[in-house]
């Protein structure tokens, strides 16, 4: 007997981006194994969940998906720590960059899901990194962080199109917001 914790139909809707009533239409209909628990609610088993994706040839895995990994580009180094140790609490995998020059480096040799990027950078400027950024991969979701909104490297920067702006003090609940946004997360009861 495995000792795997079944799933709940909520637990395979998500998974499947459905609904849960599509789930108990293939237990009702045979095509999903599952068993009822007291209160008449259905459990499936994860080795009967990976026989329904073969199955069916649904590429779904349950194997925990890579964390999503953040670059987070200041000069300050408060500001970065700040971040990263958010973000790791989160549990993110976070890459630092203290200037422009290095933040291009990291993003040529990596791949990233998100990246916060301060406007006002020594050497090379945010306006300039993010315009390589979004050049050499224009789906890159880049928010800016600065505590000059209005400031001429700023405007240039929005020409290029980030994903938002966050104004600095930068709080814990930003941080937040944009995660939810966008990795469209949900909060955990």
């Amino acid at each position: 007997m495995s000792h795997e914790k079944p799933l709940s139909t909520g637990d395979v809707a998500r998974l499947l981006h459905v609904t849960p009533v599509a789930v108990l239409f293939w237990i009702r209909a045979g095509k999903l194994k599952a068993s009822r628990v007291p209160g008449g609610r259905y459990r499936i088993a994860r080795a009967d969940f990976r026989k329904f994706l073969t199955d069916n040839q649904l590429p779904v895995t349950l194997d925990a998906p890579p964390p999503r990994r953040i670059l987070v580009v200041d000069d300050e180094a408060t500001v970065r720590e700040a971040f990263e140790a958010a973000l790791r609490a989160k549990g993110y995998e976070v890459v630092l960059a203290s200037d422009g020059r290095e933040a291009l480096r990291k993003f040529r040799q990596e791949r990233f899901d998100l990246v916060f990027l301060d406007i006002l950078l020594p050497e090379v400027g945010g306006a300039s990194v993010l315009k390589a950024i979004k050049r050499r991969a224009p789906e890159a979701v880049v928010v800016l962080i600065t505590g000059y909104p209005y400031h001429d490297e700023t405007l240039a920067a929005l020409e290029h199109g980030p994903a938002m702006l966050l104004p600095k003090p930068i709080k814990l609940a930003d941080i937040e917001a944009v995660l939810k946004i966008v990795f469209k997360e949900q909060k955990t009861p």
